[in-house]
């Protein structure tokens, strides 16, 4: 909560430097940050009503969680819409510059 994009950009060069020798599991909204990852997933939370057993009339309601693998395409529109802010145009040229940055701090850094 709060930081800004210099300490964005700090933590996710710390946490890439952990991933080289440990697995890091992140949970951010900071496109930065994201950007960063290896992998990208989209975790959604959904309550549904369930009818209750045995009676059906008594309703109950469950948490239902997917998470799905994203693409590159898919990450770049995630990122976007993280990003936010302007128009979609500049969101996505954000998230691509951000995919950019991070590739080649990425190759950079291991080669």
């Amino acid at each position: 909560v709060g930081v800004s994009g210099r300490v964005a950009g700090a933590i996710a060069e710390k946490l890439r430097q952990l991933s080289e020798r440990h697995q890091v599991l992140c949970v951010t909204h900071q496109p930065p940050i994201a950007a960063m990852a290896d992998k990208h997933f989209r975790v959604d939370k959904q309550t549904i009503e369930d009818p209750g057993e045995p009676n059906p009339l008594e309703t109950l309601e469950r948490t239902v969680i997917r998470v799905r693998v994203l693409d590159l395409e898919r990450r770049r529109l995630e990122l976007a819409e993280l990003a936010g802010g302007g128009s979609a145009s500049e969101a996505l040229v954000f998230a691509d510059a951000l995919l950019n940055q991070a590739s080649d701090l990425r190759h950079l850094k291991s080669g």
